[in-house]
């Protein structure tokens, strides 16, 4: 009786010890995709040493599907229409902007909560990071 008590104890805490170590993988797997819908501004610094802001808002439609417009602020430009749009775990991919080149963004989260990517326009890549635009921006 009480090697069978004992039996039964060590189950229940190997089960119990199983079910704490899947916890944080569950928990891990919730975070491995982050929602990117929202507004992301950065500063696109050219060759010849100008910086431009760029502002991507990406939304999301009542389908589910992502869209996104480009805002260039200083160039007096708002609501680009980008033709593609979509989201590959904590990476971002944005293509056919309406700009001379065409243009789109590709960009990774990263622990900041920033996406570090490029800026892509008539095939050239550009470094552009991203920052969630906030109320107080």
């Amino acid at each position: 009786m009480v090697e069978n008590t004992r039996r039964v104890a060590a189950a229940v805490l190997v089960a119990l010890a199983c079910m704490t170590a899947l916890t944080p993988a569950q928990d891990l797997t919730a975070q491995e995709t982050p929602s990117l819908v929202g507004d992301w501004s950065g500063v696109l610094s050219l060759p010849d040493g100008r910086e431009v802001e760029m502002i991507f808002r990406v939304v999301e439609g009542e389908d589910g599907a992502l869209s996104t417009t480009l805002d260039v602020p200083g160039q007096g430009a708002a609501g680009i229409a980008c033709t593609d749009t979509s989201v590959d775990g904590a990476e971002l991919h944005i293509s056919g902007c309406e700009i001379p080149g065409g243009g789109g963004y590709d960009g990774t989260l990263n622990d900041e909560g920033a996406l570090a990517g490029n800026f892509n326009q008539a095939g050239m890549p550009f470094a552009l990071d991203l920052k969630p635009v906030t109320d107080s921006d």
